[in-house]
């Protein structure tokens, strides 16, 4: 089957986690913040192989490992650990058509080397599925606008009156807020923080979850007054527990607040910043690509495909979660898989590899029948672009 074990990059943002990826990877930590574990074929993040060499090399030199996507398409997906310490930026992903379009009109900057005021690093969309690894909480789209106005009101009463009132739409709440002028901005986030003072509301939710009052102070203490202090209770707060998991499709606003999970992802890395960062943000750009439909439905289930495996699924793509057992596969498709506990054995009966806590995988597209038997918890990235059978 030609069965690869694969090394992820490593990605050091500020906001990451000091322990997580070292404790699961196993190896030596070096005190710095390790955000995200990439394994993929992104130009920005590429997998390895045991031996050094590029997954993305790997597989330009024999296509057939994937076989059944379009011709000369490299691999779609890419499957990410997340260690989510300090909250992440307040970003929007593009769809496709966005980020042809994006990836265009920055040519000129790419040309001249502006790469740290790019949002568009290629031209894929992005939609992304995360399944929680430890308890969770991320901000994830809008709330309608009589919830976000009543809370508003509440809060900020005096300058709910003089920006807000008029605003019938969550669109024109937030479009107000991201666009006020410094010095008004101060004054409202002065009379917000009051009132959430004056509220009395908690900080956690049974001291693991953050609240919206708690998400709001750890934004004000972590980016000062960026107007992604008041947006806690214009948006969805998600708490998730262990083996929770939800999709965010292109479009749709969000922050990981505090995380740790797995999370596939389409091959991209274009995410347009509106606040919390350092870096380059582009409200204009991010309140343009924003859907602001607040019917999101918030978790989406697991279920059982016709191998047992508990799928949930993205669009064109999946995540199968394979906790301990004995799973016959026959699908002909590419997939990743990564063991985040105990052991498993991945491949045929003459063609096989044993993956250990934190090693992962490339398993290449196949006519016959694999099997992965699991004495802990598997996680499998799988593309494509029909339905996974769900089991009778």
């Amino acid at each position: 089957m030609q069965i690869v074990k694969i090394k992820g990059c490593i990605k050091n943002y500020w906001w990451g986690s000091r322990d997580v990826l070292p404790s699961l990877f196993h190896y030596k930590a070096d005190g710095q913040p390790q955000a995200e574990a990439w394994f993929g074929v992104h130009p920005d993040g590429q997998a390895e192989l045991e031996d050094g060499s590029l997954l993305k090399d790997y597989l330009d030199k024999s296509p057939e490992l994937l076989a059944g996507l379009s011709r000369g398409e490299p691999f779609p997906l890419m499957l990410k650990v997340l260690a989510v310490n300090n909250p992440l930026s307040l970003h929007v992903h593009p769809d496709k058509v966005q980020a042809q379009r994006g990836w265009r009109e920055e040519e000129l900057k790419r040309r001249k080397g502006l790469t740290s005021e790019l949002n568009y690093k290629d031209e894929n969309c992005k939609s992304e599925l995360f399944c929680a690894l430890t308890p969770s909480t991320l901000l994830v789209g809008f709330r309608d606008a009589e919830s976000a106005a009543f809370h508003l009101k509440r809060l900020c009463p005096e300058s709910f009156t003089k920006y807000f009132s008029s605003s019938r739409t969550i669109r024109g709440i937030f479009k107000t807020l991201f666009t006020l002028p410094q010095s008004e901005l101060d004054l409202l986030i002065d009379e917000y923080l009051r009132g959430l003072d004056e509220s009395g509301e908690e900080l956690t939710k049974g001291g693991v979850y953050y609240t919206e009052r708690g998400i709001s102070v750890r934004i004000h203490d972590l980016f000062g007054n960026d107007p992604s202090v008041v947006v806690p209770y214009l948006m969805n707060v998600i708490s998730m527990r262990i083996g929770e998991t939800v999709y965010i499709k292109s479009g749709m606003l969000h922050s990981y607040i505090h995380a740790t999970g797995i999370e596939i992802e389409d091959s991209s890395d274009n995410e347009v910043r509106i606040g919390m960062s350092s870096k380059h943000k582009d409200v204009m750009d991010a309140l343009n690509l924003i859907d602001y439909d607040f019917s999101f439905t918030g978790k989406i289930p697991l279920v059982p495909d016709q191998f047992l495996r508990q799928i949930a699924q993205g669009s064109g793509w999946a995540l199968a979660v394979l906790p301990s057992g004995s799973y016959d596969i026959r699908e002909s498709l590419p997939s990743i898989a990564i063991c985040t506990e105990g052991q498993a054995r991945v491949g045929t009966s003459s063609d096989h590899i044993m993956l250990k806590e934190g090693e992962c995988c490339f398993i290449p597209s196949c006519d016959e029948e694999y099997h992965i038997r699991v004495s802990g918890k598997v996680f499998q990235a799988l593309c494509g672009t029909g339905k996974w059978k769900k089991h009778v």
